[in-house]
């Protein structure tokens, strides 16, 4: 597993001819000042050097200030710079690897190689890829401005992929590892080149067809034997596609008769969710600490676990009922793939029919020679036929593999599922007590993958907790990367005193012995910060200073000169 840190932010505007250095402490640094001090711009400028953008003010903006990030991965370190919209990552001697301002098809995958990121997303364009940065740094930052009114949303942006909170959870989580996503990479690779030959193949039987190079037998074969190896040839492969075409109408019946099965288990699934969740909600309303069975008389404990087994209960079976929707839909599919085969076949069949009953005319030189052209023609276009579906029948194979291997992994990672979403919902729930986080939906937060459905001043601490649980999580079952957590602001939407040191005491005290945190705040609270340092700003609209300027555009011009 990768472990990203960050050891120094550079800033500089060469416009204000204004410049700033912040150095991060290994375990803890906050950054504190009141507002206006350039706390939060500073915060903001780590993640646009990595191409990660959030809501920054107009007059940052203005100042076109660049940033340099000095930062490690498993203690090697690296630098990345961003001036306007290009981005350049170098290395621990300071030589350029990339230069870019394309931070999806660039950057992304160059980041995603360096810190072990394999998680594959699929745009609303269908095209799947490797994601930008952010979405490695997403779970471990709660940004001023966009983090605190729901999880996972500071970054701007994210919504291209459809779908993208529960991949995103599922992959730093551990819930789904990096082998997963490699092979799914490895099966989307495989079935984009079998496309790529498919349309090969199409574009040559289409010659044949355009051509009028198919299979005749008009008496212009040039000998007994041509001509009647003309016409076995045609009932050869007459009698391949009446076969053929017999075993698809079996496999559709197979299909048909899978469909219902299908539908009846997800009957089934779907009946046994709603008795699930209506146990929960009176076992929620229930005050008793002990519940005794209506049927065998055994006495059950009315706590967490066993509610949560309830949840986990109803969870199972809605998961078999998406997995039964993923079987109608692969039905679905290859039913429609076989009856469009079937109808294929039948019109070559008529047309193989139509050439057999058609009767020769009067022929000339003329005909004979344009026949033998075209049975050359044809002989080589056959060879390209025959090579080009060799070549899909491998790809169609490798396809397989993939999909066994797949399948094979989802099996063995429930038991792993299980054991992450409980400690995710421990610490959840433990972390919401200590914030003092009552009147909430437990079923939704205890649910790794959830949003937060809360208001008011609980939001903020719900946010906060649910972000805590979850780098915890990470650090605990993730097989690909940790990086620090970044901590904006804590104190919104009116906390109480005693809210927001409940809030930066638990920042503070819930940090992973190997993690990172970076917190920035008016106040501590009393807090008293132990193995870490406490930066201080105290100039209100002027975080760049001019006395830093030279010594940082120093820094920065060995840098700058490299991209291009």
């Amino acid at each position: 597993m990768k472990s990203l840190r960050f050891e120094k932010l550079e800033l500089l505007s060469t416009i204000e001819k204004r410049a700033k250095t912040v150095e991060f402490h290994p375990r803890l640094t906050v950054i504190n000042g009141e507002n206006d001090v350039g706390k939060s711009s500073v915060i903001k400028s780590l993640y646009w050097a990595f191409g990660a953008s959030t809501k920054t003010h107009p007059s940052w903006k203005r100042a076109k200030v660049k940033a340099l990030v000095t930062f490690t991965v498993d203690g090697n370190r690296h630098f990345i710079v961003r001036d306007g919209s290009r981005i350049a990552l170098f290395d621990k001697d300071s030589k350029v690897m990339l230069s870019t301002t394309s931070i999806t098809s660039e950057l992304g995958p160059a980041f995603a190689e360096l810190m072990n990121f394999r998680l594959i997303l699929t745009d609303k364009n269908g095209s799947s890829g490797t994601p930008p940065p952010a979405f490695a740094l997403l779970p471990f930052y709660i940004d001023q401005d966009n983090g605190w009114g729901q999880t996972l949303e500071s970054f701007d942006n994210i919504q291209q992929y459809p779908g993208v909170r529960r991949s995103v959870v599922e992959f730093h989580s551990g819930i789904r590892s990096n082998k997963f996503y490699e092979l799914t990479a490895e099966k989307r690779k495989a079935m984009i080149e079998r496309d790529e030959v498919g349309r090969d193949k199409k574009a040559v039987e289409n010659a044949i067809a355009k051509l009028g190079l198919e299979p005749d037998f008009t008496g212009l074969e040039l000998s007994r034997v041509e001509h009647e190896a003309s016409v076995e040839q045609l009932l050869v492969r007459f009698r391949t596609l009446r076969d053929a075409r017999q075993r698809r109408a079996a496999e559709l019946t197979v299909l048909v008769d899978e469909r219902s099965i299908v539908r009846e288990q997800m009957e089934i699934a779907t009946a046994a969710a709603k008795e699930f969740d209506e146990d929960f909600r009176w076992a929620s309303k229930v005050d008793d600490s002990e519940i005794m069975c209506p049927t065998c008389g055994t006495v059950h404990q009315n706590n967490f676990a066993n509610k949560f087994a309830i949840v986990d209960d109803s969870e199972a079976c809605s998961d078999f009922v998406s997995d039964c929707l993923d079987r109608m839909r692969v039905i679905a599919s290859k039913a429609k793939v076989i009856e469009n085969s079937m109808r294929e076949t039948d019109h070559t069949t008529e047309e193989i029919s139509r050439i057999l009953a058609h009767k020769r005319g009067d022929l000339t030189l003329e005909d004979v020679i344009k026949a033998e052209s075209r049975r050359s023609a044809r002989a080589m276009l056959d060879a390209q036929v025959f090579e080009l579906s060799e070549q899909m029948a491998s790809i169609a194979g490798d396809i397989a593999a993939a999909d066994d291997q797949l399948k094979e992994f989802e099996k063995g990672s429930r038991k792993r599922k299980k054991e992450i979403e409980a400690f995710y919902a421990a610490e959840m729930l433990s972390f919401l007590k200590a914030l003092a986080v009552q009147n909430i939906d437990h079923d939704s937060v205890t649910k790794i993958d959830r949003k937060i459905n809360d208001t008011g001043s609980d939001l903020p601490r719900a946010v906060l907790s649910y972000h805590l649980a979850l780098m915890r999580t990470i650090f605990k079952f993730s097989t690909a990367l940790t990086a620090p957590m970044v901590i904006d602001s804590p104190n919104q939407q009116d906390q109480d005193a005693g809210n927001v040191a409940a809030m930066i005491s638990l920042i503070v005290e819930s940090r992973p012995w190997d993690g990172q945190t970076i917190l920035g705040t008016v106040s501590l609270h009393d807090q008293e910060i132990v193995d870490g340092k406490v930066i201080t700003f105290h100039e209100k609209g002027a975080v760049l200073a001019a006395d830093k300027y030279d010594s940082v555009a120093a820094r920065f011009r060995p840098f700058l000169d490299q991209m291009t």
